[in-house]
């Protein structure tokens, strides 16, 4: 059977946000939970990460895209189909219904396949063509802080859901800007799925 993963879309949800002049409320564009992150390590790699925002395994460069492997890339489409090998013709393994899931890339092929591990840790292989180098995040700590600011005595913003996807405008010393509908601020990198100090210039 076909796995479909939705990773939860989102919804809006009342969170306190605070300024210097008054405490008021917003709606604030956040994702639903999803099921605790089961990172699966790299086959045959003893360096391999045991969870979202570990150190990689050892990058490499001797791939056919001349690309590092592995890299963070993210889903082209609202839905995608990713199968059990490296062509049109092996079977759907996932249908992920989730424009702008980040994914990582951890194998190529020649003919422009990508075998992609997503934040629950399922491998499947997906066609270049569906795949984007937009940088993108999801949030995997509920509840997480946004602030206006890279440092933890700045001024709250929001507060995240777990599930939520944004696009990453900037990296600092451990923390990264991100945008979404209505909501834009820092937020510690290890709140984070899809960004590990390595930026995909294209997929």
């Amino acid at each position: 059977m076909t796995k479909v993963s939705n990773f939860a879309g989102a919804v809006f949800t009342d969170v306190a946000f605070t300024n210097i002049a008054r405490l008021r409320r917003l709606a604030i564009f956040c994702g639903l939970a999803i099921g605790a992150l089961n990172m699966t390590a790299l086959a045959g790699d003893p360096q391999a990460s045991s969870g979202p925002n570990s150190t990689f395994p050892e990058i490499r460069f001797d791939t056919p895209s001349g690309l590092p492997v592995p890299r963070f890339v993210s889903l082209k489409a609202e839905e995608t189909f990713c199968r059990t090998g490296p062509t049109f013709s092996h079977p759907i393994r996932i249908t992920y219904r989730r424009k702008g899931l980040p994914a990582m890339v951890i194998a190529e092929t020649r003919d422009h396949w990508r075998k992609i591990r997503d934040p629950e840790g399922d491998e499947c292989w997906i066609h270049r063509t569906k795949l984007s180098g937009a940088k993108t995040v999801m949030v995997i700590e509920d509840g997480l802080v946004l602030r206006a600011r890279p440092h933890d005595g700045a001024m709250q913003k929001a507060r995240l859901g777990r599930g939520l996807i944004a696009r990453v405008e900037k990296s600092d010393d451990g923390w990264v800007k991100i945008s979404a509908p209505n909501v834009r601020g820092w937020a510690p990198q290890h709140g984070f799925w899809g960004v590990a100090g390595i930026a995909a210039p294209r997929p």
